[in-house]
């Protein structure tokens, strides 16, 4: 992914929402994740990242076959977007591009392809290839006293009528029951903006 969208949005908002990156995992917080998303003419670009605890249930590398077979299941829930955000049908939005994957420390494994959300065979190509590289990640081992492990997952949609995108919606309190909050920061054609998601009204206006 090029993030072009997610440079316009760290250009424009105050606190440059890629200057996350230079905090890493250390300084989340339980229960909260982060949200940028941005949007720049039919495209919309996001990239959430959610504490390992609120999706797994623990933050040390998988150590056990169940830890890796709830990370490796985590994976290919975010994997598909329907299951983390939703956008509203009439923008006739498509999925172009997809990512999900584990942070754990300085170590950052995972693979994106472009792909149309339509074709069920290169969705389970990427499954393949995301569940490879995590596979390879946890037999590394990061010890008791590692950074704590993150979520990230990104996305990236093509839509027809991107006017129509005026509210994102949040299955993923739904599907992660740990899951508390979403921080997101976001940049539209309207400006930009910042909000809190919480679990009990789980959705984003885009003013």
């Amino acid at each position: 992914m090029k993030h072009i969208q997610l440079a316009l949005l760290a250009s424009v908002v105050a606190t440059p929402l890629l200057a996350q990156d230079t905090r890493e995992v250390d300084a989340h917080v339980h229960g909260v994740s982060t949200l940028e998303l941005a949007v720049e003419g039919s495209v919309v670009e996001m990239h959430l990242r959610a504490p390992g605890m609120d999706i797994v249930g623990f933050e040390y590398a998988a150590r056990t076959d169940a830890d890796k077979d709830a990370v490796a299941a985590a994976i290919r829930v975010m994997l598909l977007p329907e299951n983390v955000v939703t956008l509203p049908d009439a923008a006739e939005c498509r999925l172009t591009e997809a990512l999900a994957r584990l942070h754990s420390g300085d170590r950052d494994h995972g693979e994106s392809e472009d792909h149309d959300h339509g074709e069920e065979a290169t969705h389970a190509e990427e499954q393949d290839h995301t569940h490879g590289e995590h596979a390879e990640d946890t037999h590394h081992g990061h010890g008791e006293g590692a950074a704590h492990s993150e979520f990230h997952a990104s996305y990236t949609f093509d839509c027809a009528h991107p006017e129509e995108l005026t509210t994102v919606g949040f299955p993923f309190f739904d599907r992660f029951e740990n899951a508390q909050e979403i921080a997101a920061q976001f940049v539209t054609h309207a400006g930009a903006g910042a909000a809190d998601i919480g679990r009990d009204a789980p959705e984003l206006t885009l003013d």
